[in-house]
């Protein structure tokens, strides 16, 4: 047998309906944090304090750089850090055979497939001699990790879990768009980095944390 519902029974239903919809969207709101400058700041202290003591690391990554005045590129890139003492391997630049940089504070040696090794006093000078464009080397020991590069004037943003979304030093402006859980460390996966003359973008696919210092860079 069939049932009919009245015109009022139909509208005391959709006022439960609409009623049960309020509930649960306010529901939601009261769950979702609310971060406030002063959450953010002190969760951005507790981030760096994770972060000081990191100082052997390596990953591997996927590198697109454009130059405003020229050219743009992509290369697979393997960086291994060991305190002050660097290895850069970059493979697939330019269409060309891999390109390996590598040294420490005052002392740097870049490797190519036209050239023999040459060495030069820093990272910087080596990669506009011989590739026509450098990344500040040891700013980007910090950068990477997510840390600005200590005593420096800094300009900073943090998001929502008090993390860098963006930074300016040295007259480059980093963004992060994403970050990965290793080992128990927030650690950047996409980044990129710009200035007046280069941009380049990072994809970092895989963190190794506390390996040896690079033996060549000594």
């Amino acid at each position: 047998m069939s049932r009919f519902i009245t015109g009022t029974q139909g509208a005391k239903a959709l006022g439960v309906f609409f009623m049960l919809i309020t509930v649960a969207m306010l529901t939601a709101c009261a769950t979702r944090p609310i971060v406030t400058d002063q959450q953010r700041s002190q969760a951005w202290k507790v981030h760096q304090q994770t972060l000081v003591g990191l100082e052997h690391w390596s990953f591997s990554a996927r590198l697109a750089v454009k130059d405003k005045v020229e050219d743009s590129w992509s290369a697979s890139l393997r960086w291994q850090q060991g305190g002050d003492s660097y290895d850069i391997r970059l493979s697939g630049a330019f269409g060309q055979g891999a390109v390996r940089l590598f040294g420490h504070t005052g002392y740097a040696v870049i490797e190519t497939a036209d050239h023999a090794a040459l060495t030069a006093t820093s990272a910087e000078l080596l990669m506009e001699e011989q590739l026509g464009w450098s990344v500040p080397v040891r700013g980007l020991k910090y950068w990477l990790v997510g840390l600005p590069e200590p005593s420096l004037i800094t300009r900073q943003r943090l998001d929502a879990f008090g993390r860098l979304s963006e930074l300016e030093q040295s007259g480059w402006q980093v963004r992060y768009s994403n970050y990965q859980r290793v080992d128990g460390l927030e650690l950047p996966r996409k980044l990129e980095l710009e200035n007046a003359r280069l941009r380049a973008r990072l994809v970092i696919d895989r963190w190794q944390l506390e390996e040896k210092a690079p033996d060549d860079a000594v």
